[in-house]
């Protein structure tokens, strides 16, 4: 079933167009109320509320800015009640390499020596960290204890646990624009190694899984992340029962790790 699309002019952009155009049978602009609304940019909460009172399918939120957890836990609770499920449109956790070896990755994560994930990206350092924070929920699961040493208009640092695992997040502000994310983790016998490439186009990750046997490279999903996103709108539109990788009461709780002062950078 083909699904009418409202872009929020926050979003209408011509790589979001590109992305529709690419996805015909799925999606369609149209004009009045529509199945999918999409919004984001810095003022995303107060847009979302009336967007789930128009009662669409689904909702797609796509650049998410570090907000309150506290009204991010109300907005969730009001889509649940409204049951419209919510898309976030994250950089790296909804990759459709990390949801195909999300579940393989989460198994051995807790025999890792050390995780670590590095960021050089064009956004600010504050919504880098909460993007890093999407991914490692979606391939480690819980972690805790976040603590920066670092977070100002050029970069980031912290440390948090995964278990007893020791978790390092860093990041930079590249002056050039490019983005590249690296996720690593070492364990005694086994090692996986995900590279992310620039999210606004379909340059494909990368996964290495290296263990007794040697290296092996993983099938390689031509696909960016927003474009996996919008599939995943319509999954959750069409049905219910399928949440998406990444959900409105997933961001409320890695907002509630990030420390006061990063939400406010």
């Amino acid at each position: 079933m083909t699904l009418s699309v409202h872009l929020d002019p926050a979003v209408d952009a011509p790589h979001v167009h590109g992305t529709l155009a690419s996805l015909p049978q799925l999606f369609r602009l149209g004009l009045g109320p529509a199945d999918v609304i999409a919004l984001g940019g810095p003022d995303w909460p107060r847009q979302l509320e009336p967007a789930l009172d128009a009662r669409p399918r689904a909702v797609l939120l796509t650049d998410v800015r570090p907000t309150s957890p506290d009204v991010v836990h109300r907005l969730a609770a009001r889509a649940d009640s409204l049951a419209v499920p919510v898309v976030i449109d994250t950089p790296w956790a909804v990759d459709p390499a990390t949801t195909a070896e999300a579940a393989r990755i989460k198994a051995t994560a807790h025999n890792s020596a050390t995780i670590e994930v590095f960021t050089a990206t064009g956004t600010a350092p504050a919504s880098s960290l909460l993007a890093q924070l999407a991914l490692l929920r979606t391939t480690i699961g819980e972690i805790t204890g976040v603590r920066l040493s670092r977070l100002d208009t050029h970069a980031h640092a912290a440390t948090a646990r995964a278990g007893s695992v020791p978790v390092l997040l860093s990041g930079v502000r590249s002056a050039l624009g490019t983005t590249e994310t690296r996720l690593v983790l070492r364990g005694a016998g086994e090692q996986w190694r995900l590279r992310y490439g620039d999210p606004r186009i379909a340059r494909p990750a990368t996964v290495l899984y290296i263990d007794e046997h040697g290296e092996r490279l993983l099938p390689t999903v031509y696909e960016s992340a927003h474009r996996a996103a919008w599939r995943h709108t319509h999954i959750a539109a069409m049905s219910g029962a399928t949440p998406p990788p990444y959900t409105l009461h997933d961001l409320a709780a890695d907002l509630a790790l990030v420390p006061t002062e990063a939400l406010r950078a």
